[in-house]
């Protein structure tokens, strides 16, 4: 099928509808138009929600997860005009399409703002706290001199990552390259006491 011809099919298709069914398909296409525009913007990295994503105090501020952000109430419009225009060519009457426009809306951004909620939960900066290093586990890179004696270096793991800190041995020998070690205090970013396991 051409252009021109879905052009004209989709003129003829909205000339036939009467002024509810216009509104409620209206409603739909719009929302749908929005959807895929907020879908290529995330495709190509440009959904940053700053200036675009918050509509009022109830957003969250977390990217979609408040009920009153763009997503999710494009969602609510979406299933609201679709499912009513369905509704009105299922025979029911003005007031029963839009209860079912209604609760499709309602479910729809439901199941938008519970998605987005979940997959921000799952986000993680990525900002390494040193803090969280103490007590974690690691393996002696550069050889540790005995009784805090500079020159000794550690990668620890830790929070799913690997780094390489400047440490300090606590015990009174020497602690060779690959031996297993914890670290018991953190001096700095970059510097940690630890004792050999």
């Amino acid at each position: 099928m051409t252009t021109l011809a879905l052009l004209d099919f989709v003129s003829q298709w909205w000339n036939e509808l009467n002024l509810a069914r216009q509104v409620f398909y209206g409603i739909g296409i719009i929302a749908g138009v929005v959807a895929l525009i907020l879908g290529l913007l995330a495709i190509i990295g440009m959904d940053q929600h700053d200036a675009v994503d918050s509509i009022g105090a109830s957003d969250v501020g977390d990217g979609g997860g408040g009920i009153f952000s763009v997503k999710p109430m494009t969602g609510f419009f979406l299933g609201f005009g679709w499912a009513g225009g369905f509704a009105l060519d299922g025979g029911l009457g003005m007031f029963a399409a839009l209860v079912v426009a209604t609760i499709a809306g309602g479910v729809l951004t439901a199941i938008i703002v519970v998605m987005f909620r979940a997959i921000y939960a799952m986000r993680s900066d990525g900002t390494m706290r040193t803090e969280d290093a103490l007590n974690a586990t690691g393996t002696v890179y550069i050889t540790l001199p005995p009784s805090k004696a500079a020159g000794g270096q550690v990668v620890v793991s830790f929070r799913g990552r690997q780094e390489t800190f400047a440490a300090l041995n606590a015990a009174d020998r020497a602690v060779p390259s690959g031996d297993r070690v914890k670290v018991i205090q953190i001096l700095d970013s970059r510097t940690v006491v630890v004792e050999p396991l």
